[in-house]
């Protein structure tokens, strides 16, 4: 019997209790429990140990089904909304089939980037006629079921997540009863013969003192650490360019349970220092270290000090790094820095360890390394690998960063993992922000234990970007092998760079390999795109009048003048938006319109000084795209021009049926 370390939060510490789980053990007593799942959710040692070869993480998704082989003209395709197993009848009612699995397993997360469009969802378990869980699918995802609370529900981004396990034994169905949803069901399979407590909202009352313990360490992983037992070892140092310093040697058998690092530098060497200089851990024997990445990076802050708090690593505002991954040895560890910057860097450099058993067999070391690539345009479609390792072994999570030389959406393409012998990815996903738990490329900074968004420089998506995902509970065991990409969908020059974390046994093997510092450099941004001279509708919120609906700013990708517009919503009919504008010099100016084209918007007549200009526009588009009209050439009255559309109805393509308009840009040029 394999045991496995659960954490069992108290008042005042956490410390940690072996309890024997019976998914490694058919014949043990004790059953896998919510509970139990429950606390592997905050239980950084049970990642160190050698996952059972018939445990499997998998996940099923709402990814367009076109996409069957790689290489085939459809590997990239990108229709991913409303593909569900099949639809059946249920009860008088249409129910659309999201997932089904084999048990004995569990549930660990679900996402959507429209759960409105869900209705209502529902959790069959085992042999169950009725579900276990009912319950709209947008309350359940956004915490407004008191049963769920944050951090475990929650939209951020607007992408809508639920971090809670739902165990079933023999088989599990999961349906909702809307057919447009974009979806994700993240799960585990136990070995067969496992016994498993089966999920009910019966089961919660019990659980509301594990669910405080774990949602208090959740929300504040800064305070979390291991200090039971653990020694406190800190070293403060100056590097020379070019100096590579040994900051700590450790005996083992041993483990290091928490670090923090802090660099101090002038401001503007900021990116440089935590970039060029690179951290590097050795463990025993292993002839290639097992962490090897840039210093912001590794604690996932990239480019620069961008503050996070996640439960692994996070970035404080004082630019303090710090890491709660477990790390065991058996015999020693090597904690060093080299600074392959063009300046000296001084560290504050602190760590923790505590006495920790080393079994060959049964522990694995722990795996955090860097690579990057600048990718042109061209080709527009590739599948970015982000690990490649041998096993047996965990991932369990990765910080992605992007430096985007477009305003254009970066990140569309899914997510794929292979897994032994997989001849289909385990996780197929929908969109890269949807595997970072977020929505529709939004660029709104977001915070959570699991997953994060930590930058984005802007306007729209043009700039710096980072982002993460880490894998506690829902880690993916692996005998043999991993491999892990993410794609690059559509054109656009751009790098990627990440930082992987994993865990594998000692010998094991990886594909990345040492950057040159060159090719590690910070990247200086170009300049992004906007209509020079131009007033930008994003500008115009103070001074619009409108008879009907409402404005507000939103961001955009693709070519739209500094990445934002004014967003008419839902006027109606016969509704008027009008925008006077001063003109500080007289004579005609010539009028061009920086207008927005969308699946859901409607005709619209533009008007200069109260009459209409032109035929009527259809802002129709099936993707969002930016539209320049040319109006002609107009005198101002009393100093202003009145520019405004009115809506005359609304295209019979537009799905749904809506009548909304953009305003990206109005530039005026005087008549010479």
């Amino acid at each position: 019997m394999k045991t496995r370390h659960l954490a069992v939060v108290l008042p005042c510490a956490l410390v940690l209790v072996a309890i024997d789980v019976a998914a490694v053990d058919a014949l043990g007593p004790a059953p896998i429990t919510c509970e139990m799942l429950l606390r592997q959710m905050v239980d950084m040692e049970r990642l160190a140990t050698v996952p059972h070869p018939e445990v499997e993480s998998d996940q099923q998704s709402s990814y367009d089904r076109r996409s069957v082989e790689p290489g085939n003209e459809d590997w990239f395709a990108n229709g991913d909304r409303g593909k569900f197993i099949r639809e059946e009848q249920r009860n008088g009612r249409t129910e659309y089939v999201m997932a089904e699995m084999d048990g004995p397993g569990a549930i660990l997360r679900l996402w959507s980037a429209n759960p409105r469009d869900g209705g209502t969802i529902r959790i069959y378990i085992d042999d169950m006629d009725a579900p276990a869980l009912e319950a709209d699918f947008l309350a359940l995802t956004s915490r407004r079921m008191p049963e769920f609370p944050a951090p475990f529900s929650g939209i951020r981004a607007r992408g809508a997540n639920l971090y809670f396990p739902m165990p079933y034994q023999r088989r599990c169905k999961v349906t909702v009863d809307k057919n447009r949803l974009y979806y994700h069901v993240g799960y585990c399979t136990f070995p067969a013969g496992t016994r498993v407590e089966p999920f009910s909202l019966a089961l919660l009352p019990r659980l509301q003192n594990t669910m405080r313990e774990v949602a208090h360490v959740l929300e504040r992983p800064t305070a979390f650490f291991l200090t039971e037992g653990a020694r406190r070892r800190a070293q403060e140092a100056t590097l020379s360019p070019g100096q590579e310093a040994v900051l700590f040697e450790l005996d083992g058998p041993a483990a290091i349970v928490r670090m923090r690092l802090k660099v101090d530098v002038p401001e503007a060497q900021l990116f440089a220092a935590l970039r060029e200089p690179i951290l590097t851990i050795h463990f025993d024997d292993e002839k290639e270290p097992c962490v090897w990445a840039p210093l912001g990076d590794f604690f996932g802050s990239t480019p620069g000090i961008n503050p996070h708090q996640s439960f692994p690593v996070g970035m404080e505002k004082n630019g303090t790094g710090y890491c709660n991954w477990y790390m065991p040895f058996g015999k020693r560890a090597r904690v060093a820095v080299n600074n392959l910057s063009a300046h000296p860097i001084a560290l504050r450099f602190a760590l923790w360890e505590k006495p920790a058993e080393w079994k060959a067999g049964e522990h694995l070391y722990f795996h955090a390394k860097w690579r990057s690539e600048w990718l042109p345009a061209e080709p527009q479609f590739l599948d970015w690998p982000m690990l490649e390792a041998t096993g047996p072994g965990r991932f369990v999570g990765v910080m992605m960063g992007v430096m985007n030389t477009h305003q254009r959406w970066w990140g569309e393409g899914d997510e794929k993992v292979w897994v032994d012998d997989d001849t289909f990815p385990s996780f197929f996903g929908t969109g890269s922000e949807d595997y970072f738990g977020y929505a529709w490329c939004n660029t709104a900074l977001f915070n959570h234990a699991y997953h994060n968004q930590s930058i984005v420089t802007g306007p729209g998506n043009f700039g710096y970007s980072a982002v993460a995902r880490y894998h506690i509970l829902d880690d993916i065991p692996f005998d043999r092998r991993i491999k892990f990409d993410i794609e690059k969908w559509a054109s656009a020059d751009r790098e990627y760079c990440c930082t992987s974390y994993w865990y594998s046994a000692p010998g094991a093997s990886d594909f990345f390999e040492p950057v040159p510092v060159e090719e590690r450099r910070v990247r200086s941004l170009p300049e992004p795109y906007q209509v020079k001279g131009a007033l930008e509708g994003e500008k115009l919120t103070g001074m619009v009048r409108c008879t009907g609906g409402r404005t507000e700013v939103q961001v955009l990708a693709g070519d739209f003048s500094a990445g934002m517009h004014l967003w008419w919503i839902s006027p109606p009919e016969g509704a008027v938006l009008e925008v006077p504008l001063l003109v500080q010099r007289a004579g005609p100016q010539k009028i061009t319109l920086g207008l927005t084209k969308s699946w859901d918007y409607g005709i619209h007549q533009p008007m200069v000084n109260g009459a209409d200009v032109g035929q009527p526009l259809d802002l129709y588009a099936p993707r969002v795209t930016p539209l320049r009209v040319e109006l002609g050439e107009f005198e101002p009255k009393g100093g202003e021009l009145l520019i405004g559309l009115r809506c005359v109805g609304t295209s019979p393509k537009a799905k749904p049926a809506n009548y909304m308009a953009g305003i990206d840009y109005i530039l005026l040029e005087p008549v010479r």
